[in-house]
């Protein structure tokens, strides 16, 4: 089945328990992780779809070429904005940046295979989106690739970014807490970013001697991190009361890291495997990241 656009794409696994495990899929909006269940539970904050559907944010977000928002002199002007209405509303709460986290996450994907349990699609520069080339919309000519696979062990995707200039790939899923007290569970180096500012990590957010950080989701929290020991594959457990979430991920460069992401008191948390070290300063052109997603 290639070169089409659809709408909700589904894979179909058993788990290794025997339970069902779906993933549902939206290439003609940003390949949207709209869902991730195993059995009756779901992972992903079905309460964030109306992020989805008014600026393409929420569910399961992708991040690329770029990170957050480019420097105001390089976005390029958008010349007919009525094509997007995304624009209008990102306007409306004062930002200058009409792609936020890249043109990746809002176009269409072309699909190029699917079957029972796994999907591949491509995102181009030369792609039309309203009869408008991505490249003019993202500043720069690119090539991104992702592919999907349902195991039984979970939900695996390689996300890959060839490009002009510096870029970055990665995930910005949205977890859902399950409405009681969650907390954050891996290893890491000493020092985190804040905004590009290195800092070393407090002893109070639960990180001990011996690298492991136990982080309490009850703050404001938007900070980026270095696994440990090994800096090209990092493992991030999200522990709530209802259920558990395991994020690992690998990469082929030093140049990685993963993103924390929860506002003070939201359902949610983004815990966002990234393909470079400060993803506000990325310095590759071309990287890669294998994710697996499962439920613990």
């Amino acid at each position: 089945m290639g070169n089409k656009i659809t709408e909700i794409e589904q894979l179909v696994c058993r788990a290794e328990d025997g339970q069902l495990l779906t993933a549902q899929f939206m290439p003609s909006r940003g390949m949207n992780l709209v869902s991730f269940k195993k059995g009756e539970c779901e992972a992903i904050d079905q309460s964030t779809k109306p992020l989805f559907e008014k600026r393409f944010a929420g569910l399961g977000a992708m991040i690329g070429p770029h990170f957050h928002h480019r420097n105001e002199a390089v976005i390029p002007p958008v010349k007919n904005e009525h094509l997007f209405p995304h624009i209008a509303e990102v306007r409306a709460h004062g930002s200058k940046e009409p792609f936020s986290h890249g043109i990746g996450r809002y176009a269409p994907w072309t699909l190029e295979t699917i079957t029972e349990n796994s999907i591949k699609a491509v995102l181009s520069g030369e792609h039309l989106w309203n009869d408008v080339k991505l490249k003019e919309l993202e500043g720069q000519d690119f090539r991104m690739y992702y592919e999907a696979k349902l195991r039984p062990t979970g939900l695996e995707i390689e996300l890959s970014v060839n490009s002009e200039t510096e870029s970055v790939v990665g995930l910005h899923t949205y977890y859902a807490l399950g409405g009681g007290s969650a907390r954050i569970r891996t290893r890491v180096q000493e020092r985190y970013i804040d905004k590009s500012e290195e800092k070393k990590i407090p002893k109070e957010w639960g990180y001990g001697d011996d690298h492991n950080l136990l982080y309490r989701l009850d703050k404001e929290t938007d900070f980026g991190f270095h696994p440990y020991p090994d800096s090209l594959h990092g493992t991030v457990n999200l522990e709530c009361e209802s259920h558990g979430i395991q994020v690992q991920y690998f990469s082929e460069h030093a140049e990685n890291s993963f993103q924390v992401w929860h506002p003070k008191e939201a359902s949610f948390v983004c815990i966002e495997p990234l393909s470079s070290f400060d993803p506000r300063k990325p310095k590759l052109t071309v990287s890669a990241l294998k994710i697996l997603i499962s439920f613990l």
